[in-house]
């Protein structure tokens, strides 16, 4: 994606978040159309209507897993790009959602600017992490690297 999204959707339960989340979406893309669903049967219903292009997805709703949504979209072949937006920042929620396809993880306690900064990279193609998280994909990895090199005779 290289020009802002021309629609969006926000999946998030608690309505402060929601505003938080959409508040900053629309200061960095004034011109996107923003959708807000409150659980996953909300935005299944809004899905059905029309894939966006950027969607804004929270892991604890209340009748499910993001990590659900996040697939349905990826079956459909939609081509939405898919960040979790949550406050789960251990090895388990974040696995499993890059496993189910989410391209971006993005933790709601990041200050506002971190995060309008992570969605306006999006835009240019870079990995949207929050640096917590990407520090700890990195820790993930180089705890099972091993450093010694194996060679034959």
């Amino acid at each position: 994606m290289n020009l802002p999204p021309a629609t969006a959707l926000i999946v998030e339960d608690q309505a402060d978040a929601r505003q938080w989340i959409e508040a900053t979406l629309r200061s960095i893309f004034p011109d996107a159309d923003v959708r807000t669903a409150t659980s996953i049967a909300e935005a299944r219903a809004e899905l059905a209507r029309r894939f966006p292009e950027l969607a804004l997805i929270d892991l604890g709703l209340p009748d499910g897993s993001g990590i659900d949504l996040i697939q349905d979209i990826n079956r459909a072949g939609a081509q939405t790009t898919t960040v979790v937006t949550t406050v789960f920042s251990d090895d388990e929620h974040l696995f499993a959602a890059l496993r189910a396809g989410a391209q971006g993880y993005v933790l709601k306690d990041d200050p506002r600017e971190r995060l309008g900064e992570l969605l306006r990279d999006i835009v240019a193609g870079q990995p949207p992490l929050s640096p917590s998280i990407a520090r700890r994909l990195l820790r993930h990895f180089h705890e099972g690297a091993t450093h010694e090199v194996a060679l034959t005779d």
